[in-house]
């Protein structure tokens, strides 16, 4: 969890991160933090049944595809997003990222893929036009 401190972590992430940290540090930093929540033994028991929810959700989120309207947006606008000082958000950009982030390989290969049509796509629209429409016009 980058730039979350560990105070706002729920009971779930970080028993995550105490079953699965990368750094002894941090996971004594989630150890002490749970510790200070001070849970009963039945809070703990629901802490790990919601964990397991919470692990299965995430294994099965990592083999969906992406939906239509994702792929579509990927296809189209993935060239097109506006790169200026005033707009700092790149849907693109910003999905990918969070598909690298949370470990969608799936997701991850399908915008790959998404990205290289797109841009064959958009190749051939603009060389139709530099060919086809541009000399019909006289330029």
């Amino acid at each position: 969890m980058p730039n979350k401190k560990i105070y706002r972590y729920t009971n779930v992430e970080l028993f995550d991160q105490i079953k699965n940290g990368s750094s002894k540090t941090l996971v004594d930093e989630a150890q002490t933090e749970l510790d200070k929540r001070d849970l009963s033994d039945l809070e703990l028991n629901k802490l790990e049944e919601e964990y397991s929810k919470f692990k299965d959700y995430q294994e099965k989120r990592k083999d969906e595809p992406l939906t239509r309207e994702e792929w579509f947006n990927f296809f189209f606008w993935s060239f097109l997003q506006p790169n200026s000082r005033w707009i700092k958000d790149n849907f693109s950009e910003s999905e990918y990222e969070r598909f690298q982030t949370h470990g969608f390989d799936k997701k991850l290969r399908q915008v790959r893929e998404a990205k290289f049509y797109g841009f064959i796509f958009w190749f051939i629209i603009i060389t139709a036009f530099v060919f086809f429409v541009l000399p019909k016009l006289g330029l």
